[in-house]
């Protein structure tokens, strides 16, 4: 506990990139409290620029919820929304516009397939999609002519080069007992990974470093297809061993 409470507080000194920790609360049975030996939870609040976001997680456990908003109260929701189970599998994902629902909203079950997708304009439910159907598009393999995925370097070899040399070994040491992590991100058209979000949680240090390292990562080549850039989704798991 000693460890990772020292962790914490340091990282609220340190700004990453664009964004910045900006608040720490530790939240017990009765509430919010500052001794986190009473703690079940705590809040992590960042900073984007103008925009905010609020990672609730479990005290030495994983993810519960990640919310977005536009405003230093917290009350507008603006911006992706996730949502996990127990163990800290992606359960819910979405995204909300001045808080209401928007766009497509996906539930999940405890092995990553979509249960139920639903499509909101302006909070209204517009649209309930074949989850069976979208699954099977976002699974295929097959290549067709004209289409490139998107890559890092001229092989995987060279990602998971960059992987092992940039990881913080020291991270592993910080968590509880270690875990597998598994993040989502896209590669867009000018080939910057954005969008990064957790998939599976392990805890707050795991999860914080396979972002940073992904967020940090040079330039890929786009995918392309029918000789177009086009945006690539991607998931990167990755296993810290716990001495």
């Amino acid at each position: 506990m000693k460890l990772l409470v020292l962790f914490f507080f340091t990282l609220l000194s340190l700004e990453v990139g664009a964004q910045k920790i900006v608040n720490l609360v530790f939240v017990g049975d009765k509430g919010e409290t500052p001794n986190p030996k009473e703690a079940t939870f705590f809040i992590v609040v960042k900073e984007f620029g103008t925009r905010l976001q609020r990672l609730d997680y479990k005290m030495r456990g994983p993810l519960v919820k990640e919310r977005n908003y536009i405003d230093s109260n917290l009350q507008i929701l603006d911006g992706t929304y996730y949502e996990y189970d127990s163990e800290g599998a992606l359960s819910i994902s979405g995204r909300y516009l001045n808080n209401l629902k928007d766009d497509e909203w996906r539930s999940y079950n405890d092995t990553g397939k979509v249960t139920l997708i639903e499509t909101y304009l302006n909070g209204i439910l517009i649209k309930t999609a074949d989850p069976d159907t979208i699954q099977k598009k976002e699974i295929s393999t097959e290549k067709k002519e004209g289409e490139k995925e998107a890559e890092y370097g001229k092989n995987g070899a060279i990602w998971k080069k960059y992987l092992q040399k940039n990881l913080r070994a020291e991270v592993a040491a910080e968590s509880v007992k270690g875990g597998s992590v598994r993040i989502g991100f896209t590669v867009d058209t000018p080939g910057k990974c954005v969008d990064i979000y957790v998939r599976k949680s392990v805890e707050f240090v795991l999860d914080e470093e396979v972002k940073r390292i992904i967020a940090a990562s040079p330039l890929w080549t786009p995918a392309e297809q029918d000789g177009k850039k086009v945006k690539a989704f991607r998931i990167q798991p990755i296993t810290f061993v716990k001495d």
